[in-house]
């Protein structure tokens, strides 16, 4: 929905109405930091980056790994397939490919049934 009635008071101002609205602080073009900026395109700005942290080299090894493991890097404790909870999730999975269904819950009928005196 257009506001009416701001359009037509910016429109004797030499204002650009844009719909979206500019947060912040307004940006001096003729600043130092705007020209620096501008006469470097692309340079990165900031804290620059140590290739000898510690960082920067787990960062490499994982990279590394990733390219030799086609693109995937295997993290945290390996799944042992023949312990005993991997066993059970593999028959409970047998059994749903192969349309059981498995009820889960209480079993209806399983709780204390009281007499009722009448």
């Amino acid at each position: 929905m257009k506001n009416v009635t701001f359009i037509n008071q910016i429109e004797g101002v030499e204002v650009v109405y844009s719909p979206k609205a500019q947060l912040g602080r307004p940006v001096n073009p003729d600043s130092v930091r705007q020209q620096r900026l501008a006469s470097a395109p692309g340079k990165r700005t900031g804290r620059p980056v140590n290739p000898n942290s510690e960082r920067q080299q787990r960062l490499a090894s994982q990279a590394e790994r990733q390219a030799m493991n086609g693109g995937e890097v295997k993290r945290g404790r390996p799944v042992n397939p023949n312990s005993e909870r991997q066993l059970a999730i593999a028959a409970r999975q047998a059994l749903l490919n192969a349309g059981v269904v498995i009820k889960r819950g209480r079993p209806v009928g399983s709780g204390k049934k009281t007499e009722v005196k009448s």
